[in-house]
């Protein structure tokens, strides 16, 4: 490492991190199935929360987002695989869960893949 660059580090250190960011979802994506099985019970963990905790750095409440969600997807196939597949950060999907219907599940992951959160946020608001 000391003999690399500024900009060969820098270049690890960007490349990591998205690596972790990609990780962390396709986590995140499995969450919902690890409490519905009662995994985290099986392999010794006291809750769903402590599984996230010691496997993934994720605190109480991310898990608990995540795993409301997931509960909210049920009837929204489109935005469903969006969240499971993890092409989309669950954040972002969050943001339009809300307003979404069975009916405008589609409509919502269009925009959910082609628009920026901070732009998606703001269409949320106006609708």
């Amino acid at each position: 490492m000391t003999k690399l660059t500024d900009s060969q580090l820098y270049t690890k250190c960007k490349e990591y991190g998205l690596n972790a960011k990609i990780w962390m979802r396709k986590f995140a994506a499995l969450l919902p199935e690890v409490y519905k099985r009662q995994l985290f019970r099986r392999r010794g963990f006291v809750s769903i929360h402590e599984f996230a905790a010691k496997l993934a750095g994720m605190n109480y409440s991310t898990t608990d987002k995540i795993l409301n969600l997931a509960a909210r997807l049920e009837d929204k196939p489109a935005l469903k695989e969006l969240f499971q597949s993890a092409a989309q950060g669950w954040s972002k999907i969050e943001t339009v869960a809300y307003v979404a219907t069975s009916e405008t599940d589609k409509f919502w992951a269009g925009k959910v893949k082609n628009l920026p959160k901070q732009t998606l946020e703001a269409y949320v608001f106006e609708t």
